[in-house]
């Protein structure tokens, strides 16, 4: 028997010709140390967490600095890394002062309630209630007090 015919292990620990898997790729684990400020260092490791496992295996304050350092090995992860979160654009002040009184349609709300929920600088808020009610889409019940017109 020719010593060729034989297959050797893989890596990944399977005997055999078998199709590559994400067991079969070694990644190689890298020990770091970071200092600083607890946040700073908690920072740092947050950062590469988005595209490597982590393992903190020591973490310490130095009487001395009050400075922290933690130790932890890392490794590339097998699978792809999180997308960026995108966050989308806030609404335009007319749609986010027409939503807060649609669910309550009919029911009068104060100017600062209408500004805690939309979360509009007072100025913004004043111009865009009054646009709405010269379009006839919000009521001014009086001075401070609107609701949306059924």
């Amino acid at each position: 028997m020719d010593s060729t015919d034989l297959q050797p292990p893989c890596n990944c620990g399977a005997l055999g010709d078998h199709p590559r898997n994400p067991n079969c790729a070694h990644t190689s684990i890298v020990e770091l140390e970071v200092a600083g400020r607890r946040s700073s260092c908690l920072e740092v490791i947050g950062f590469l967490r988005t595209g490597y496992d982590v393992d903190i295996t020591h973490e310490w304050q130095d009487p001395a600095t009050e400075e922290w350092a933690f130790k932890f090995h890392t490794y590339r992860k097998l699978m792809p890394p999180l997308p960026a979160v995108t966050v989308p654009e806030p609404p335009a002040p007319d749609i986010a002062v027409l939503a807060c009184l649609t669910d309550p349609l009919g029911v009068e709300m104060s100017d600062n309630d209408l500004h805690l929920l939309t979360g509009l600088d007072p100025a913004t808020l004043a111009d865009t209630l009054t646009t709405l009610v010269n379009m006839g889409e919000v009521e001014r019940v009086r001075p401070g007090l609107y609701r949306k017109n059924a």
